[in-house]
């Protein structure tokens, strides 16, 4: 039985996914983006996303049997997620006169609460210009802010440059061996830093004194 995460944060994190206020993020290639939270009304976007893919990449997220073509099931669970136990994010640019998808990042709570296994894809014709690294840094603020301590990642054993990503993005491999076609790679989802106080009068002063004492020599 999956085990909810009923914390504070998880609540939180819940509210403001409800919110769903766009982050807009620039691209190398200076395209504007957004990343957003998925939506219901993503079904028709979603699906030219998916078609859109390289069958490479289609194969990677979706797995070798999928075609062209998400049917109409399909989508509906992919743009309808609860924002707990399931959380999604998709990038979407302005292309002509439309918003297309470019890329997608998502997380399934594990069964014991503390734990999720994430999927991420980027269009073919996006890649190299950093938006996976936005994605996972957008879902890795979801986890953090629910609670989790750990996302993961099954990823086929013959998809380097994902995993080379994941490595960079601070992911750890586990065995890899000519009988592991999948590897999963793991990483802590660490807390926040808290920002440093603003410094109060007497530590400026204090500041300033020690200046005059390491710049006379006294």
């Amino acid at each position: 039985m999956l085990k909810m995460n009923t914390n504070a944060a998880a609540a939180i994190a819940a509210t403001r996914r409800a919110v769903g206020t766009p982050r807009h993020v620039r691209l190398r290639n200076g395209a504007p983006a957004q990343i957003r939270d998925v939506r219901p009304d993503d079904a028709k976007r979603f699906a030219g996303f998916v078609s859109r893919l390289s069958h490479a990449s289609r194969g990677e997220r979706f797995g070798r049997g999928l075609g062209g073509v998400c049917s109409p099931a399909m989508l509906v669970d992919l743009v309808n997620v609860d924002g707990v136990q399931q959380v999604a994010f998709v990038a979407t640019a302005r292309v002509g006169l439309v918003d297309e998808v470019i890329g997608e990042a998502r997380y399934s709570l594990s069964e014991d609460g503390e734990a999720a296994a994430l999927t991420l894809v980027v269009a073919d014709v996006w890649q190299g210009q950093g938006l996976a690294d936005l994605l996972l840094d957008r879902l890795m603020d979801a986890a953090r802010d629910a609670g989790l301590r750990r996302l993961f990642a099954e990823v086929p054993s013959s998809n380097q440059r994902m995993i080379r990503f994941m490595q960079r993005m601070g992911f750890i491999a586990g065995t890899r061996g000519a009988e592991r076609p999948v590897l999963r790679m793991e990483r802590a989802v660490t807390s926040r830093q808290p920002p440093a106080p603003e410094p109060g009068p007497m530590e400026l002063v204090w500041r300033w004194l020690n200046n005059q004492f390491f710049q006379f020599g006294f």
